[in-house]
């Protein structure tokens, strides 16, 4: 394959999820004109397996069967793409591991996510949230059910937000969807007489925020909303109805070293549609 060529990597481990993933990963490069690399990884625990009896006993190693998923794998991306444009790497490492190693360089990382898993605390060295927080790259998690809605994004104003929304408009013009710009936001009394007032002031923002990326993709058609309420309560919400849900990695506020903001880190758990999570350039 054109080593320089762009790249899609997509994580497979024999899960139907990482299977979705993949699905997902060959129509993306369908649309981006990109190669898809595909990356098997396991862990082989026979090394520390008990021996037991006078020569000892170690259970016959899987790789074989990692390597015929792996291979069957390629030969659908290949199916589709062309043989040139799809390879497959066996690494004997953790997916994450994997995928990062790889991952410089990429165009995006696809991971999946079971449909009804949660990947919170307990969770937290999963695959698809450790990706997402170390990738130079976009990630897209691939959760839910796409549908042919709209691409949304979440934005609050933040570097993170705006490589977000750049993101966002980027697909919208690629895949012909309309896209929404949501800004979220909580008054600080519910009381306040200027609650009125001060959700003008953020819609106008918000309008002038976005015109240069209207000017640059003239043919998306955008709607631009400033929603009061928590925003990963309200983009979790909407995403039913969406193809993409992009989000920034921290957002306003947010501190260089941790692993995800709590929006998006809230997103890839309750998130109806697949999230893209983006972070500055």
């Amino acid at each position: 394959m054109d080593s320089t060529r762009k790249v899609i990597l997509v994580g497979l481990d024999g899960g139907p999820e990482s299977q979705v993933a993949l699905r997902w990963a060959i129509q993306a490069a369908e649309a981006r004109d990109c190669a898809v690399r595909v990356v098997y990884a396991y862990l082989d625990q026979t090394t520390q397996w008990p021996a037991t009896g006078a020569e000892g006993y170690l259970p016959p190693s899987p790789v074989d069967r990692y390597q015929a998923e792996l291979d069957a794998a390629v030969d659908v991306v290949r199916d589709r793409l062309g043989y040139e444009n799809g390879s497959g790497w066996l690494a004997r490492n953790t997916g994450a591991n994997a995928l990062l190693t790889e991952a410089p360089g990429a165009e995006l990382v696809v991971v999946g996510s079971p449909e009804h898993g949660k990947l919170g605390s307990a969770l937290l060295g999963s695959t698809a949230t450790a990706v997402t927080s170390k990738a130079p790259c976009p990630v897209v998690v691939v959760r839910g059910t796409a549908t042919q809605g709209p691409v949304l994004v979440g934005t609050d104003g933040s570097a993170d937000s705006e490589a977000a929304v750049l993101f966002g408009f980027e697909e919208a013009a690629r895949s012909g969807s309309a896209l929404e710009v949501i800004y979220c936001w909580q008054p600080q009394n519910r009381h306040d007489a200027p609650i009125d007032g001060a959700e003008e002031l953020l819609r106008n923002w918000l309008a002038e925020s976005l015109a240069p990326y209207r000017k640059k993709f003239p043919e998306v058609g955008v709607r631009a909303e400033v929603i009061a309420g928590r925003a990963a309560v309200v983009l979790a919400e909407r995403s039913g109805g969406g193809s993409l849900l992009v989000v920034g990695s921290r957002g306003r506020g947010g501190v260089a070293g941790l692993l995800l903001g709590s929006v998006s880190q809230s997103l890839l758990q309750h998130s109806n549609c697949p999230v893209a999570v983006v972070r500055p350039t």
